[in-house]
């Protein structure tokens, strides 16, 4: 597990399945413009610890909104190919709908965003995104139940940003219109993997 000093954890968060997402101002410098700059993710057995900023144009590095939105997005895009649902569906619409904001935001200092294999038991094509020397190893299954961050944390992580990005902009438009539509691929995403992990129990084992 990484070493937290409890004294700078800014907020914790649970997922539905009560995996934590756990915020820390470790690293935090004046004038920074979120009040965190680490992220702990509960991978199922261990944590993952990510860097997180708002946009490519803060000098100090980490994944930024649209990077995160964008690595969800990929992800429920594989999940709509391997099965089609209304909750997918309505997930990709609010994803679809955050990141018109930055359509016309120039994306100056941001390296792209890769996809790679990593659980060969996973039936999506990739369960790791990469960004220079950043990794996120994502849950390689539907249900949300294997080793690595899930679709749910991460939004998690985007709601608590666009949170304290609020606090400090309320006076923006665009921040309310990503909060409403992280909100609502939150709760899509949350109606999915329950009703996913209801229909694997009804099928109970197969043979």
């Amino acid at each position: 597990m990484i070493d937290l000093d409890p004294r700078e954890v800014i907020a914790t968060r649970h997922a539905t399945d009560g995996r934590f997402v756990i915020f820390s101002s470790a690293g935090v410098t004046v004038g920074w413009s979120l009040p965190f700059w680490g992220v702990i993710a509960d991978t199922g057995s261990d944590g993952h610890g990510l860097l997180v900023r708002l946009d490519a144009m803060v000098a100090c590095d980490g994944w930024t909104v649209p990077q995160l939105l964008g690595i969800v997005r990929a992800r429920l895009v594989a999940e709509r190919e391997r099965s089609p649902d209304v909750t997918t569906e309505a997930a990709l619409a609010c994803l679809g709908s955050a990141l018109d904001v930055y359509k016309d935001v120039p994306a100056s200092g941001s390296s792209p965003v890769s996809f790679e294999p990593g659980d060969p038991a996973s039936p999506y094509p990739w369960t790791v995104a990469r960004c220079g020397p950043f990794a996120l190893p994502l849950c390689p299954d539907p249900e949300s139940r294997g080793e690595g961050i899930t679709p749910e944390q991460l939004l998690i992580v985007l709601d608590q940003m666009l949170f304290e990005w609020s606090r400090e902009a309320p006076y923006i438009r665009r921040v309310w219109t990503l909060r409403r539509a992280v909100k609502g691929a939150l709760a899509a995403e949350v109606a999915r993997v329950q009703a996913t992990r209801a229909g694997s129990s009804a099928a109970g084992p197969s043979d």
